[in-house]
Protein backbone atom coordinates (compact mmCIF):
# COMPACT_ATOMS: atom_id res chain seq x y z
CA UNK A 1 0.00 0.00 0.00
CA UNK A 2 1.93 3.52 -1.21
CA UNK A 3 0.00 6.64 -0.02
CA UNK A 4 0.01 10.13 -2.07
CA UNK A 5 -0.16 13.64 -0.80
CA UNK A 6 -3.04 15.17 1.58
CA UNK A 7 -3.54 11.76 3.87
CA UNK A 8 -3.00 11.79 7.02
CA UNK A 9 -2.72 8.89 9.80
CA UNK A 10 -6.00 7.58 11.39
CA UNK A 11 -6.69 9.58 14.87
CA UNK A 12 -7.27 7.52 17.33
CA UNK A 13 -11.07 7.20 19.48
CA UNK A 14 -12.49 8.97 16.67
CA UNK A 15 -16.04 9.62 17.37
CA UNK A 16 -18.82 7.23 17.14
CA UNK A 17 -20.55 6.77 13.85
CA UNK A 18 -23.80 8.99 12.50
CA UNK A 19 -26.71 7.89 11.15
CA UNK A 20 -25.62 10.10 8.32
CA UNK A 21 -24.84 7.34 5.06
CA UNK A 22 -24.43 8.06 1.58
CA UNK A 23 -24.52 4.51 -0.48
CA UNK A 24 -23.24 4.45 -4.00
CA UNK A 25 -22.86 1.71 -6.47
CA UNK A 26 -21.28 2.12 -10.07
CA UNK A 27 -18.05 3.48 -11.47
CA UNK A 28 -16.11 6.44 -11.11
CA UNK A 29 -18.73 8.79 -12.67
CA UNK A 30 -21.48 7.60 -11.30
CA UNK A 31 -19.58 7.96 -7.18
CA UNK A 32 -18.27 11.68 -8.62
CA UNK A 33 -22.06 12.69 -9.22
CA UNK A 34 -23.42 11.56 -5.87
CA UNK A 35 -21.05 11.64 -3.21
CA UNK A 36 -18.56 14.57 -3.58
CA UNK A 37 -16.16 12.91 -1.43
CA UNK A 38 -14.52 10.15 -2.21
CA UNK A 39 -14.45 8.44 -5.36
CA UNK A 40 -12.53 4.72 -6.53
CA UNK A 41 -10.96 6.02 -9.46
CA UNK A 42 -9.53 2.35 -11.00
CA UNK A 43 -8.62 -0.73 -10.30
CA UNK A 44 -5.87 -3.30 -11.80
CA UNK A 45 -5.52 -6.86 -11.31
CA UNK A 46 -2.05 -8.28 -11.15
CA UNK A 47 -1.91 -11.00 -12.65
CA UNK A 48 -4.27 -10.07 -15.34
CA UNK A 49 -4.98 -13.69 -16.20
CA UNK A 50 -5.07 -15.38 -13.16
CA UNK A 51 -5.30 -19.21 -12.27
CA UNK A 52 -7.26 -21.46 -10.05
CA UNK A 53 -4.79 -21.39 -6.69
CA UNK A 54 -2.93 -18.28 -7.87
CA UNK A 55 -2.87 -15.19 -5.38
CA UNK A 56 -4.21 -12.69 -7.12
CA UNK A 57 -4.05 -8.73 -6.09
CA UNK A 58 -6.66 -6.29 -6.84
CA UNK A 59 -4.97 -3.01 -6.41
CA UNK A 60 -7.54 0.13 -5.94
CA UNK A 61 -6.75 3.64 -6.11
CA UNK A 62 -9.25 6.00 -3.58
CA UNK A 63 -9.31 9.59 -3.92
CA UNK A 64 -10.79 12.58 -1.82
CA UNK A 65 -11.53 15.30 -4.03
CA UNK A 66 -9.64 18.72 -4.37
CA UNK A 67 -13.28 20.51 -4.00
CA UNK A 68 -13.93 18.04 -0.78
CA UNK A 69 -14.93 20.36 2.64
CA UNK A 70 -12.69 18.42 4.66
CA UNK A 71 -10.68 15.18 5.30
CA UNK A 72 -12.30 11.65 5.32
CA UNK A 73 -11.45 8.69 7.50
CA UNK A 74 -10.71 5.69 5.96
CA UNK A 75 -12.05 2.57 8.33
CA UNK A 76 -11.92 -0.44 5.62
CA UNK A 77 -11.83 -1.61 2.10
CA UNK A 78 -12.83 -4.53 0.94
CA UNK A 79 -13.11 -7.05 -1.86
CA UNK A 80 -16.17 -8.51 -1.81
CA UNK A 81 -17.93 -11.52 -3.41
CA UNK A 82 -21.84 -11.49 -3.24
CA UNK A 83 -22.15 -11.35 0.00
CA UNK A 84 -18.72 -12.36 1.42
CA UNK A 85 -15.51 -10.22 2.13
CA UNK A 86 -12.49 -12.29 0.26
CA UNK A 87 -9.68 -9.33 1.51
CA UNK A 88 -9.79 -6.42 3.44
CA UNK A 89 -7.23 -3.36 4.77
CA UNK A 90 -8.19 -1.82 7.57
CA UNK A 91 -7.71 1.78 9.25
CA UNK A 92 -5.89 3.17 6.46
CA UNK A 93 -5.91 6.64 8.08
CA UNK A 94 -7.73 10.29 6.71
CA UNK A 95 -7.44 11.07 3.66
CA UNK A 96 -7.45 14.98 2.95
CA UNK A 97 -8.82 17.09 0.50
CA UNK A 98 -6.73 16.18 -3.17
CA UNK A 99 -4.73 13.26 -1.61
CA UNK A 100 -5.44 9.08 -3.11
CA UNK A 101 -4.27 6.45 -1.57
CA UNK A 102 -3.23 2.83 -3.55
CA UNK A 103 -4.73 -0.20 -1.79
CA UNK A 104 -3.57 -4.03 -2.41
CA UNK A 105 -6.39 -6.51 -2.02
CA UNK A 106 -5.22 -10.09 -2.62
CA UNK A 107 -6.95 -13.37 -2.68
CA UNK A 108 -7.00 -16.84 -4.31
CA UNK A 109 -9.78 -18.51 -6.44
CA UNK A 110 -10.91 -22.29 -6.13
CA UNK A 111 -12.54 -22.75 -9.57
CA UNK A 112 -12.15 -20.98 -13.18
CA UNK A 113 -14.33 -18.90 -14.94
CA UNK A 114 -15.45 -14.93 -14.85
CA UNK A 115 -15.71 -13.16 -10.88
CA UNK A 116 -18.09 -10.35 -10.62
CA UNK A 117 -16.09 -8.67 -7.32
CA UNK A 118 -16.88 -5.10 -5.86
CA UNK A 119 -14.36 -2.92 -4.11
CA UNK A 120 -16.13 -1.29 -0.95
CA UNK A 121 -14.49 1.53 0.22
CA UNK A 122 -15.89 2.50 4.34
CA UNK A 123 -15.36 6.05 5.89
CA UNK A 124 -16.39 9.02 7.67
CA UNK A 125 -16.01 12.67 6.45
CA UNK A 126 -14.89 15.44 9.48
CA UNK A 127 -18.36 16.45 9.32
CA UNK A 128 -19.31 13.11 11.04
CA UNK A 129 -21.44 11.67 7.73
CA UNK A 130 -20.87 7.88 6.80
CA UNK A 131 -19.49 7.56 2.99
CA UNK A 132 -20.08 3.99 1.75
CA UNK A 133 -18.53 3.73 -2.21
CA UNK A 134 -18.72 0.77 -4.33
CA UNK A 135 -16.86 -0.59 -7.68
CA UNK A 136 -16.83 -3.42 -9.67
CA UNK A 137 -14.25 -5.22 -10.50
CA UNK A 138 -14.12 -8.46 -12.91
CA UNK A 139 -11.39 -11.19 -12.76
CA UNK A 140 -11.28 -13.82 -15.57
CA UNK A 141 -10.02 -16.84 -13.56
CA UNK A 142 -8.18 -19.60 -16.41
CA UNK A 143 -7.53 -23.69 -14.65
CA UNK A 144 -4.37 -24.28 -13.71
CA UNK A 145 -1.73 -25.04 -16.31
CA UNK A 146 1.60 -26.58 -15.45
CA UNK A 147 3.51 -27.74 -18.83
CA UNK A 148 7.22 -27.66 -18.95
CA UNK A 149 9.45 -29.78 -21.64
CA UNK A 150 12.96 -29.94 -22.29
CA UNK A 151 15.26 -29.81 -25.35
CA UNK A 152 18.93 -30.09 -26.71
CA UNK A 153 19.19 -27.10 -28.25
CA UNK A 154 23.05 -27.26 -29.49
CA UNK A 155 26.08 -29.70 -28.83
CA UNK A 156 29.26 -29.39 -29.48
CA UNK A 157 32.84 -32.03 -29.19
CA UNK A 158 32.40 -31.71 -25.14
CA UNK A 159 29.31 -29.56 -24.20
CA UNK A 160 25.91 -30.01 -24.52
CA UNK A 161 22.99 -26.89 -24.32
CA UNK A 162 19.63 -28.30 -22.49
CA UNK A 163 16.75 -26.04 -22.25
CA UNK A 164 13.75 -26.07 -20.25
CA UNK A 165 10.62 -24.39 -21.42
CA UNK A 166 7.74 -23.19 -19.64
CA UNK A 167 4.49 -23.83 -22.21
CA UNK A 168 1.83 -23.45 -19.01
CA UNK A 169 0.38 -20.20 -17.34
CA UNK A 170 2.44 -20.83 -13.86
CA UNK A 171 5.57 -19.52 -12.99
CA UNK A 172 8.14 -22.23 -12.40
CA UNK A 173 10.42 -21.59 -8.94
CA UNK A 174 13.40 -23.15 -7.88
CA UNK A 175 14.73 -24.75 -11.40
CA UNK A 176 17.37 -27.53 -11.29
CA UNK A 177 18.24 -29.44 -14.15
CA UNK A 178 20.76 -32.75 -13.96
CA UNK A 179 22.46 -35.19 -15.90
CA UNK A 180 22.34 -39.24 -14.83
CA UNK A 181 24.02 -41.54 -16.38
CA UNK A 182 22.96 -45.44 -15.93
CA UNK A 183 20.91 -44.07 -12.55
CA UNK A 184 23.89 -41.84 -11.62
CA UNK A 185 23.97 -38.15 -11.32
CA UNK A 186 26.50 -36.73 -12.57
CA UNK A 187 26.02 -33.47 -12.82
CA UNK A 188 23.37 -30.47 -11.98
CA UNK A 189 22.99 -27.16 -12.80
CA UNK A 190 20.57 -24.43 -11.36
CA UNK A 191 18.40 -21.51 -13.35
CA UNK A 192 16.29 -19.22 -12.30
CA UNK A 193 12.42 -18.52 -12.07
CA UNK A 194 10.90 -19.16 -15.37
CA UNK A 195 7.08 -17.18 -15.98
CA UNK A 196 4.60 -18.51 -18.92
CA UNK A 197 5.93 -18.47 -22.61
CA UNK A 198 9.43 -18.54 -21.38
CA UNK A 199 12.80 -20.67 -21.73
CA UNK A 200 16.24 -20.81 -20.34
CA UNK A 201 19.07 -22.52 -21.12
CA UNK A 202 22.04 -24.58 -18.87
CA UNK A 203 25.48 -25.95 -20.59
CA UNK A 204 26.71 -29.42 -19.53
CA UNK A 205 30.39 -30.87 -19.93
CA UNK A 206 29.63 -34.38 -21.96
CA UNK A 207 33.54 -35.20 -22.75
CA UNK A 208 32.92 -38.28 -20.47
CA UNK A 209 29.61 -38.51 -21.40
CA UNK A 210 30.45 -39.86 -25.26
CA UNK A 211 28.46 -42.69 -27.04
CA UNK A 212 26.18 -42.83 -23.39
CA UNK A 213 22.44 -42.40 -23.33
CA UNK A 214 22.02 -39.16 -20.73
CA UNK A 215 18.49 -38.50 -18.66
CA UNK A 216 18.23 -35.08 -18.25
CA UNK A 217 15.91 -33.71 -15.44
CA UNK A 218 14.46 -30.57 -14.75
CA UNK A 219 12.83 -30.09 -11.24
CA UNK A 220 10.50 -27.27 -10.15
CA UNK A 221 7.69 -25.99 -7.80
CA UNK A 222 4.65 -24.79 -8.89
CA UNK A 223 2.45 -23.04 -6.17
CA UNK A 224 4.34 -25.44 -3.37
CA UNK A 225 4.15 -28.74 -5.73
CA UNK A 226 6.96 -30.32 -7.21
CA UNK A 227 7.11 -31.45 -10.30
CA UNK A 228 9.67 -33.24 -12.49
CA UNK A 229 10.47 -33.50 -16.76
CA UNK A 230 12.79 -35.41 -18.40
CA UNK A 231 14.62 -36.09 -21.64
CA UNK A 232 16.97 -39.04 -23.06
CA UNK A 233 19.64 -38.31 -25.33
CA UNK A 234 22.30 -40.22 -26.67
CA UNK A 235 25.10 -37.99 -26.67
CA UNK A 236 27.63 -38.61 -30.17
CA UNK A 237 31.17 -38.31 -29.95
CA UNK A 238 31.86 -35.78 -33.01
CA UNK A 239 35.36 -35.64 -32.56
CA UNK A 240 38.03 -36.33 -35.34
CA UNK A 241 41.22 -38.34 -34.16
CA UNK A 242 44.70 -36.01 -35.00
CA UNK A 243 46.00 -37.39 -38.21
CA UNK A 244 50.03 -36.30 -39.94
CA UNK A 245 49.94 -35.28 -42.92
CA UNK A 246 52.63 -33.43 -44.77
CA UNK A 247 51.63 -30.36 -46.86
CA UNK A 248 53.03 -27.07 -48.40
CA UNK A 249 55.61 -29.00 -49.51
CA UNK A 250 59.18 -27.21 -51.18
CA UNK A 251 61.58 -29.40 -52.17
CA UNK A 252 65.27 -27.94 -53.21
CA UNK A 253 67.94 -30.76 -55.05
CA UNK A 254 71.48 -30.45 -55.10
CA UNK A 255 74.15 -33.18 -56.71
CA UNK A 256 72.88 -36.19 -54.92
CA UNK A 257 70.89 -34.96 -52.47
CA UNK A 258 67.57 -33.50 -51.58
CA UNK A 259 66.23 -31.40 -48.74
CA UNK A 260 62.56 -31.23 -48.02
CA UNK A 261 60.94 -28.58 -45.84
CA UNK A 262 56.88 -28.35 -45.16
CA UNK A 263 54.37 -28.47 -42.52
CA UNK A 264 53.21 -31.08 -40.81
CA UNK A 265 49.64 -30.52 -40.71
CA UNK A 266 46.86 -32.50 -37.86
CA UNK A 267 43.88 -32.25 -40.07
CA UNK A 268 42.00 -33.77 -36.52
CA UNK A 269 40.69 -32.32 -33.76
CA UNK A 270 42.45 -34.24 -31.32
CA UNK A 271 45.45 -33.67 -30.16
CA UNK A 272 48.75 -35.68 -32.06
CA UNK A 273 52.04 -35.92 -29.90
CA UNK A 274 55.74 -37.37 -30.02
CA UNK A 275 55.03 -36.78 -33.96
CA UNK A 276 58.63 -38.03 -35.70
CA UNK A 277 59.41 -37.48 -38.87
CA UNK A 278 62.34 -40.23 -40.82
CA UNK A 279 63.32 -39.99 -44.35
CA UNK A 280 62.71 -44.18 -45.63
CA UNK A 281 65.54 -45.49 -46.92
CA UNK A 282 65.45 -47.38 -50.24
CA UNK A 283 67.57 -48.64 -53.08
CA UNK A 284 68.25 -44.92 -54.36
CA UNK A 285 67.54 -42.84 -50.80
CA UNK A 286 69.31 -42.83 -47.78
CA UNK A 287 69.13 -40.49 -44.96
CA UNK A 288 70.95 -37.31 -45.36
CA UNK A 289 73.32 -34.61 -43.79
CA UNK A 290 72.53 -32.68 -41.34
CA UNK A 291 69.41 -34.20 -41.06
CA UNK A 292 67.33 -37.65 -41.84
CA UNK A 293 64.87 -37.33 -39.03
CA UNK A 294 62.80 -34.45 -37.65
CA UNK A 295 61.49 -34.74 -33.99
CA UNK A 296 58.06 -32.07 -34.11
CA UNK A 297 56.65 -32.62 -30.86
CA UNK A 298 52.75 -32.16 -30.23
CA UNK A 299 50.92 -30.65 -32.45
CA UNK A 300 47.24 -29.61 -31.48
CA UNK A 301 44.09 -30.54 -33.41
CA UNK A 302 43.78 -28.32 -36.82
CA UNK A 303 47.06 -26.96 -36.15
CA UNK A 304 50.80 -27.28 -37.96
CA UNK A 305 53.94 -27.32 -36.84
CA UNK A 306 57.01 -26.94 -40.20
CA UNK A 307 59.66 -29.68 -40.56
CA UNK A 308 63.15 -29.54 -42.61
CA UNK A 309 64.56 -32.93 -43.91
CA UNK A 310 67.69 -34.43 -46.38
CA UNK A 311 67.78 -37.24 -48.20
CA UNK A 312 70.82 -38.62 -50.01
CA UNK A 313 69.84 -39.31 -53.62
CA UNK A 314 71.37 -42.47 -55.99
CA UNK A 315 70.25 -42.85 -59.51
CA UNK A 316 66.99 -40.80 -60.78
CA UNK A 317 64.31 -41.53 -57.96
CA UNK A 318 61.44 -39.65 -58.65
CA UNK A 319 59.84 -39.78 -54.66
CA UNK A 320 61.35 -39.55 -51.37
CA UNK A 321 59.47 -42.02 -48.45
CA UNK A 322 58.69 -39.97 -45.68
CA UNK A 323 57.65 -42.03 -42.40
CA UNK A 324 55.58 -40.14 -40.48
CA UNK A 325 55.27 -41.51 -36.67
CA UNK A 326 52.94 -39.81 -34.14
CA UNK A 327 50.49 -40.92 -30.89
CA UNK A 328 46.78 -40.44 -30.71
CA UNK A 329 44.34 -40.90 -28.10
CA UNK A 330 46.98 -43.26 -26.24
CA UNK A 331 48.00 -45.30 -29.88
CA UNK A 332 51.44 -45.23 -31.57
CA UNK A 333 50.25 -44.76 -35.48
CA UNK A 334 52.94 -45.04 -38.12
CA UNK A 335 52.23 -44.14 -42.03
CA UNK A 336 54.41 -42.84 -45.01
CA UNK A 337 54.05 -39.94 -47.80
CA UNK A 338 55.67 -40.22 -50.98
CA UNK A 339 57.25 -36.42 -51.89
CA UNK A 340 57.52 -36.16 -55.43
CA UNK A 341 61.14 -34.47 -56.63
CA UNK A 342 61.88 -33.71 -60.32
CA UNK A 343 65.52 -32.75 -61.70
CA UNK A 344 64.54 -29.19 -61.90
CA UNK A 345 63.82 -29.24 -57.83
CA UNK A 346 60.78 -28.15 -57.33
CA UNK A 347 58.53 -30.87 -55.48
CA UNK A 348 54.73 -31.32 -55.84
CA UNK A 349 52.25 -32.05 -53.56
CA UNK A 350 52.51 -35.50 -51.72
CA UNK A 351 50.51 -38.63 -51.68
CA UNK A 352 49.48 -40.25 -48.56
CA UNK A 353 50.36 -43.55 -48.19
CA UNK A 354 48.07 -45.98 -46.58
CA UNK A 355 48.66 -46.23 -42.63
CA UNK A 356 51.16 -48.87 -40.95
CA UNK A 357 49.43 -49.64 -37.64
CA UNK A 358 52.29 -49.86 -35.24
CA UNK A 359 50.21 -49.56 -31.71
CA UNK A 360 51.44 -49.27 -28.51
CA UNK A 361 51.46 -46.51 -25.24
CA UNK A 362 53.25 -43.93 -26.17
CA UNK A 363 53.84 -40.84 -23.80
CA UNK A 364 53.06 -37.28 -25.11
CA UNK A 365 56.00 -35.50 -25.41
CA UNK A 366 56.80 -31.76 -27.13
CA UNK A 367 60.14 -30.56 -28.93
CA UNK A 368 61.02 -27.15 -30.40
CA UNK A 369 61.29 -29.23 -34.42
CA UNK A 370 64.63 -31.30 -33.55
CA UNK A 371 66.13 -32.25 -36.89
CA UNK A 372 67.76 -35.69 -36.32
CA UNK A 373 70.95 -36.76 -37.44
CA UNK A 374 70.37 -40.24 -38.03
CA UNK A 375 73.63 -42.83 -38.84
CA UNK A 376 73.84 -46.33 -39.16
CA UNK A 377 76.96 -48.02 -37.46
CA UNK A 378 77.03 -51.69 -37.81
CA UNK A 379 73.05 -52.20 -38.49
CA UNK A 380 72.45 -50.18 -35.84
CA UNK A 381 70.65 -47.01 -35.83
CA UNK A 382 72.82 -44.48 -33.66
CA UNK A 383 71.41 -40.78 -32.80
CA UNK A 384 74.49 -38.51 -32.44
CA UNK A 385 74.09 -34.96 -31.13
CA UNK A 386 77.06 -33.36 -30.88
CA UNK A 387 78.35 -30.41 -28.47
CA UNK A 388 75.04 -30.61 -27.19
CA UNK A 389 74.49 -27.92 -29.85
CA UNK A 390 71.16 -28.75 -32.00
CA UNK A 391 69.58 -26.93 -35.46
CA UNK A 392 66.26 -26.42 -35.09
CA UNK A 393 63.24 -24.95 -36.74
CA UNK A 394 60.13 -24.32 -35.31
CA UNK A 395 56.64 -22.81 -36.61
CA UNK A 396 52.95 -23.68 -34.65
CA UNK A 397 50.21 -21.41 -35.97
Amino acid sequence: MTRSRGVRPAVAGAVALLAVTSILVGGPSAVSAQSGQIVVNSTTVEPSEPYVGESVTVRATVSNFESSSGGVDLKEITLRSGGSIVAEANNLGTLGPGGSVDVPLSTTFTSAGEKRLRVHVSGRHENGNVINVEYPVIVTVEERDVRAGLSVTEQTNDTVDVELTNYGNTNLSNVEITASVNDSQVAQRYTANLGPDTNRSVVFDTADMSDQVVLFTATYTVDGETYTTSLSKEIDDESVPGEIRLTSIETTRTTGSVTIQGDAANIGNTDASSVLLTVKETENVSHGSPSGGYFVGRVEGSEFATFDLTAQLSGEPTTVPIEVSYIVDGDRVTTTQEVPIDSSGTGATPAAGGPQSNRGQGSGGSSGGLPLSLPVIGGVLVVVVLGGVGIYRWRQH
